[in-house]
């Protein structure tokens, strides 16, 4: 019997409090030596914060783990991802996005020795083309999502999304306490070892039996030091504000906030004593595997520019035709842009040649980034028009990278939805039609009906007032055009 991934992860993002330094370097050691690695998600100010206070004990202590990212900044964003996603078109958020994370991404990996492998988001603040701006500096992972689950893991935007969404066990149990200002002594009793691994235990063995393809083990270190979030007293100041509540800039050098309210130290003992309890007992089970997300990944990457034959794009195309959605073709799967990619190279080859390739050439590519028509009737291609809709569309996606969200064949107007299934039923055929006739297709593939897409959401403690995620759940859903499934679960 094939066994359950766990992917044990910490989000490593306390930049104020030396203690959950210390907290990281025991967690380190404790999963060492059970040998169960960690996914480290780090913060870009965190990394900074163990630089500035010479931790190289703790550097020394990741070797065996795996580096995540988890953006570059937590409280003093230039500008949150939900917001600038939401407000700019996507080519000015790209370019922001681009500025305030690629540099964050490349200090992590130089503070800590390893170039992160994965990513995932504070809260829900993200946005697509965040996600899509770390993918191009070389994140091959994304362990957050959109906000809710789906079905199975699978490629996303040409990522590997294993989600939070329904899938994590806390490690932290008991560990807050509702510190009083007035009362600062008071401290939380300390945790009972025994009751915290069983209720552990239980609460990962009733997740298991969800069935799932893999289990999140999801915590943060300064939990096991402090009785509070850290900045808690903070969230709602992260900015400098202009008129309007917009933040237009971060504060001009590394605030000192109020120190956490820490546990004490039999609480702390008591924790860490029950932790390790528990990586032994995951470690000594022979029904799961604790993995990295590295690993994961490698395991289920494909080799890039792979080719097909005439034949199989036929037979995709036949598929598509019967089902608007991602398909498997030859050894690997196609969502629908990068179906509607190849046909639209198809179409340009032809134009361009006289005849039809015996091979084409994958690319991924995006899904649209703007609102896709809603047509209520047929559409008539003519041969002409849908072969300069194949070529309008291979210049756009070669100049942009993602799918048009409408497309201009001549005098005929639709969306990218009706253009591939216009260039499926006519490369489906020996012989280029005289003409095709497409029923309106809704827009979206049939995967986007996934909790995923229908589900997306942004929200933060850092968002500004009244905040409106429409715009981010739209361009979330846009994405499942970029949807296609691992090999093994077609």
């Amino acid at each position: 019997m094939a066994k359950t991934p766990v992917f044990w992860g910490l989000d490593v993002e306390d930049a104020n409090n030396p203690e959950s330094d210390d907290a990281l370097l025991r967690l380190c050691r404790i999963h060492s030596d059970v040998g169960i690695p960690l996914n480290l998600f780090f913060a870009g100010q965190k990394a900074r914060f163990i630089r500035r206070n010479c931790r190289d004990d703790v550097v020394a202590a990741l070797k065996g783990h795996d580096i995540c990212y988890h953006g570059n900044y937590w409280f003093d964003y230039p500008e949150p991802a939900l917001v600038y996603g939401a407000d700019d078109d996507w080519d000015t958020a790209l370019a922001k996005a681009l500025r305030y994370e690629i540099p964050g991404l490349n200090e992590v990996a130089e503070v800590t020795g390893q170039f992160p492998s994965a990513y995932v988001q504070h809260q829900t603040n993200h946005s697509p083309v965040t996600q899509y701006a770390v993918r191009q500096g070389g994140v091959l992972v994304n362990n957050g999502g959109f906000g809710d689950q789906m079905p199975h893991n699978a490629w996303v935007m040409d990522t590997l999304f294993v989600g939070r969404a329904s899938r994590v066990v806390s490690p932290q149990g008991n560990w807050s306490h509702a510190w009083d200002p007035l009362h600062p002594e008071r401290k939380k009793p300390p945790v009972n070892p025994d009751e915290e691994l069983r209720n552990f235990q239980e609460n990962f063995d009733r997740q298991l039996a969800l069935g799932f393809d893999h289990v999140n083990i999801t915590g943060h270190p300064t939990c096991w030091v402090c009785s509070e979030w850290w900045g808690w007293y903070e969230f709602s100041l992260p900015f400098r504000l202009s008129e309007g509540f917009r933040p237009v800039g971060p504060f001009t050098h590394d605030r000192q906030w109020r120190p956490a309210a820490k546990r004490s130290a039999a609480d702390i003992e008591a924790h860490f004593e029950w932790t390790r309890r528990a990586a032994e007992w995951l470690a000594s089970r022979n029904d799961i595997e604790c993995l990295s997300l590295k690993e994961y990944h490698e395991r289920h990457a494909e080799p890039q520019g792979q080719w097909i034959s005439m034949a199989e794009v036929r037979e995709m195309c036949r598929e598509l035709t019967r089902n608007f959605d991602a398909l498997k073709i030859a050894d690997t799967t196609m969502s629908t842009a990068d179906a509607l990619f190849m046909l639209a190279t198809l179409g340009e080859y032809v134009m361009l040649h006289n005849r039809l390739p015996e091979r084409l050439q994958i690319r991924r590519t995006l899904g649209p980034v703007e609102a896709v028509p809603e047509l209520s009737g047929a559409v008539k291609y003519l041969r002409a028009d849908y072969l300069i809709a194949a070529r309008s569309v291979y210049a756009y996606i070669m100049a942009h990278d993602r799918v048009p969200s409408t497309i201009r064949a001549h005098s005929v107007d639709a969306g990218p939805g009706e253009v591939l299934m216009a260039l499926a039923q006519a490369f489906a055929e020996d012989e280029l039609p005289e003409e095709v006739t497409v029923e309106a297709t809704g827009g979206l593939p049939k995967c986007s009906e996934f909790p995923i897409f229908q589900n997306a959401r942004a929200s933060s403690t850092n968002a500004p007032p009244f905040y409106d995620d429409s715009r981010i759940a739209m361009l979330c859903k846009l994405q499942s055009w970029s949807y296609r499934p691992l090999v093994k679960n077609v």
